[in-house]
């Protein structure tokens, strides 16, 4: 049912920038123009539905924004640092979890661990609580 996607039902959309708005590209079924990216989505499925005789609530789409030759890297870039972040963030509070845990098993106090975590005994509850599931 869809271009080249893998679900049936869904359909890749390809945006592009055009002077004062956005060229929609639906592989198979055509182009149309939104002067709002946020309107791709609501202007695609009404497109696809009306094209294929389906209802809207049959078309799922997948937006795919297609940047400038200068931008691209950047966003490639951006994207890649905030993942790797994310994935640091993530490692420390798992550590920060493990390590209240073994504080705990350690005898010491959940108020106690608050101050050497410097956090609130709140925040260590929390913590304990993760480390249980």
């Amino acid at each position: 049912m869809g271009d080249d996607s893998k679900t049936p039902g869904m359909y890749r959309v390809y945006a592009s920038r055009q002077d004062q708005g956005w060229q929609l590209s639906l592989p198979g079924i055509g182009d149309i123009w939104v002067r709002r990216l946020t309107d791709a989505v609501n202007a695609a499925t009404s497109f696809i539905a009306e094209r294929k005789g389906i209802s809207r609530d049959q078309v799922g789409t997948q937006l795919s924004v297609e940047l400038s030759a200068d931008l691209e890297p950047e966003r490639r870039a951006s994207t890649e640092a905030h993942l790797k972040a994310k994935r640091a963030q993530d490692e420390a509070a798992l550590a920060y979890r493990k390590l209240a845990k073994r504080l705990q098993e350690s005898g010491i106090s959940g108020a106690e661990i608050a101050l050497i975590l410097g956090v609130s005994r709140q925040r260590v509850s929390q913590l304990l609580s993760s480390t249980q599931k």
